[in-house]
């Protein structure tokens, strides 16, 4: 090869031999002259030599350019590749960005619902009451977790989720309600009980100890009560039979609580889930109305609620039949409640057994005196008292009618159950004068009993106090 320049041209002369000529009869050479510098002459034109084979094809002359085609399956390549990792790089972007979204979310939810809650409950000691100071307070999940080891210590189940038994580092026992999954409804019911619940204390309501709120998961954190239900003891095997006197006392226990909620509550409160699973039991069987996630407050701050309209909520067997037709709720719906709660610990039955309504199923036995004893508990035998019996039933019978305007007050129970029931009422109180109660000058109620040296006279011994005491207030 042979290559020549001059001021404005460059070309190469290839010289092939005949032997390695690419065509047929090629004789002498052929000659590609490439322009190089002179910008506007024809590029890559190609001329023969005169040498060259006149009658060779457009075809095979192209064999001798040489060709590039080769690197272009590697570009293609590169080309895909970048335009892969550039869309899997978008969408993890994209990923990326809803979980952020997702997270800021759950955060902000979380953290308007603990102003909402520290708003209601503020961090310091609520109440001094008999068992001491209590405080409310916020449990972070992982201590929640870890205080019920991992939640294997269930110790109840309830329309609105699950109860624990936890032990905290510091030695605090509770029960810890595990709310189902978290739906509006779920949601309202939560912030429902814990706002009813940090303004209600009474000796005989469950009292609230705190609460956590982890993303989606909400608990409740109550005082722990050793001795479970009430529901327990009166229809699961293995417990021993509660005694004729524990039952009546724990009669008196509920009423004192609906009492309060419905004459000293600010607002009065229905409770409207009056029932034997509801009734949970401390270490000295002293009884206390928990699951406030029905309670209705009085709109006008009456003790006489007006009849309101509502979705009708309760439990098969408690419930208010009047209620159920009219949907008008009452404080009167809680006396029906407590009436069947009476015929439960009478009996030991189920609200709903063998298909019967507890209430319609003891008429045959309260129609007369004499087949009253087959409505006891066969489990207590002989171990009752006969008019202490025939008191119970006749409050059954007070507080069941099909029409709530006939139904007493829960004051007019308190009243029959102290005067009839109480070994150590009589003689040492006055009963409760015939008027209901008085108004006094921040628009509560009081009721007049025997006082002694300004104090109310207790009865039992267990502080416990005569009808409209002291104990039915908040302390």
């Amino acid at each position: 090869m042979r290559v020549f320049f001059d001021d404005t041209i460059s070309y190469s002369m290839y010289n092939y031999s005949l032997d390695q000529c690419p065509w047929n009869n090629c004789n002498g050479s052929v000659a590609f002259t490439v322009v190089a510098s002179d910008p506007s002459s024809p590029s890559l034109t190609p001329e023969a030599s005169p040498s060259s084979l006149p009658d060779a094809s457009p075809s095979q002359l192209l064999v001798g350019i040489p060709s590039e085609e080769h690197h272009h399956p590697y570009h293609l390549t590169v080309i895909r590749v970048g335009i892969a990792v550039t869309a899997v790089s978008v969408f993890l972007l994209i990923i990326l960005i809803f979980l952020i979204h997702r997270k800021s979310r759950e955060l902000g939810d979380s953290e308007n619902l603990d102003k909402t809650c520290w708003n209601v409950f503020p961090p310091q000691p609520i109440q001094k009451g008999q068992d001491g100071p209590s405080t409310f307070q916020k449990f972070s999940y992982k201590e929640t977790k870890r205080a019920t080891y991992n939640f294997s210590t269930t110790i109840g189940q309830g329309g609105f989720g699950t109860v624990y038994k936890a032990q905290f580092s510091d030695g605090f026992v509770a029960a810890v309600k595990r709310m189902n999954k978290v739906s509006e409804q779920g949601e309202d019911e939560f912030c429902r009980e814990m706002e009813l619940l940090g303004r209600l204390h009474h000796r005989h309501l469950v009292s609230l100890r705190g609460f956590c709120v982890e993303k989606h998961e909400r608990f409740l954190i109550y005082e722990y009560m050793e001795n479970g239900s009430l529901k327990d003891h009166l229809h699961s095997t293995g417990k021993t039979p509660l005694s004729w006197l524990t039952r009546i006392q724990i009669a008196i226990d509920v009423a004192n609580a609906l009492e309060y909620l419905h004459f000293y509550c600010d607002p009065p409160l229905c409770h409207r889930d009056i029932k034997s699973s509801n009734i949970l039991l401390d270490e000295n069987f002293i009884a206390k109305v928990s699951d406030f996630g029905l309670a209705h407050a009085s709109k006008t701050g009456s003790i006489n609620f007006e009849p309101v309209n509502t979705d009708i909520c309760g439990t098969p067997g408690y419930m208010d039949p009047e209620y159920v037709v009219t949907q008008e709720l009452t404080e009167k719906s809680d006396i029906y409640s407590y009436g069947v709660l009476l015929l439960e610990l009478v009996t030991a039955r189920r609200a709903i057994q063998d298909n019967r309504n507890l209430v319609e199923w003891s008429q045959q036995f309260m129609a007369t005196e004499s087949r009253l004893p087959e409505l006891v508990d066969p489990a207590i035998g002989d171990s009752f008292d006969l008019e202490q019996l025939q008191t119970l039933v006749t409050i059954v019978r007070w507080c069941t009618p099909r029409e709530g305007r006939v139904r007493p007050s829960i004051k007019q129970v308190l009243r029959l159950l102290y005067d009839s029931l109480d070994p150590m009422h009589s003689g040492r109180v006055q009963t409760v004068e015939d008027g209901e109660c008085e108004g006094d000058e921040s628009g509560g109620r009081t009721s007049k009993g025997k006082v002694q040296g300004n104090e109310v006279i207790f009865h039992s011994g267990d502080a416990r106090c005569l009808p409209s005491s002291s104990t039915s207030r908040s302390y």
